[in-house]
């Protein structure tokens, strides 16, 4: 009879040998898993990240070639409008070139005269 319980036990260990080595088994691939769901996690916010990134920089660059535009546009308007004013000035110089031109032809025409 204790053959028969000896052989009991012995089936008894090897069982939990083998549920032991199934544990261990079961854990070192869960914790495999878990890192490669945790390695995979951390590449997504990478490149969530690096998109984000990249968009902001992108609407960035936009928002800069927009403001440095208005900028031209606002510079070339005020060059314009001094263009217009210089062309008003120098028109109004030549008018009264003009009449000062007149006045001192006339001014010598009399004397020319006078003095004949």
């Amino acid at each position: 009879m204790l053959h028969s319980e000896d052989a009991d036990i012995n089936v008894v260990i090897r069982q939990v040998i083998n549920l032991d080595t199934k544990a261990v088994r079961i854990k070192k691939n869960v914790v495999q898993r878990a890192e490669r769901i945790l390695d995979r996690t951390k590449n997504d916010i990478k490149e969530k990240e690096k998109a984000e990134l990249e968009g902001a920089q992108e609407l960035a660059k936009q928002n800069y070639q927009q403001e440095i535009n208005k900028a031209r546009e606002e510079r070339q308007k005020i060059i314009d409008g001094m263009e217009q004013e210089l062309a008003k000035i120098r028109c109004r110089y030549d008018e009264k070139k003009e009449d000062k031109a007149r006045e001192v032809l006339e001014i010598l025409f009399k004397k020319k005269v006078s003095d004949v």
